[in-house]
């Protein structure tokens, strides 16, 4: 996991999370101070406290994103290499999506199948539309 620290991206996670860290604690310590002053009120108070859980956030979401980066690492490491990965399961594991369902062909939910008499009018009407120039938006009604 040291490695992971070391680089770039996770150099600038983790200076980001500390400059945020900083800043929450010396907003907390600016609010405890007006809270003290004469002008200062019971929400400055509030403010001081919430600073802090703040602070905290940041360091929580620093450290989940860590474990999250970490454990990713590891699943990549894990995997098979190329070479050993059949045709198959390396075409699934290179799709973002995950693998296909069974039954589930490339070119969408009907590729390979015949259309039907209502689309293939439908299409026809289109290509005429398209030769002529108008859409059936602009199509106007004659009566």
């Amino acid at each position: 996991m040291l490695r992971l620290l070391v680089t770039p991206r996770w150099i600038g996670w983790t200076l980001f999370a500390l400059a945020a860290v900083v800043v929450c604690g010396l907003m907390a310590w600016w609010q405890v101070v007006r809270a003290e002053s004469p002008g200062g009120s019971l929400l400055n108070a509030g403010y001081a406290f919430q600073w802090p859980l703040f602070g905290l956030f940041f360091a929580a979401l620093w450290w989940r994103m860590l474990r999250a980066e970490a454990k990713a690492l590891e699943d990549v490491r894990a995997r098979p290499t190329t070479a050993e990965r059949t045709p198959v399961r390396a075409a699934a594991a290179d799709s973002p999506f995950g693998p296909r369902p069974a039954g589930v062909r490339e070119g969408g939910l009907d590729a390979g199948t015949d259309p039907g008499p209502g689309r293939a009018q439908y299409n026809a009407m289109l290509a005429e539309l398209a030769a002529r120039g108008s859409t059936p938006e602009k199509e106007t009604d004659p009566s």
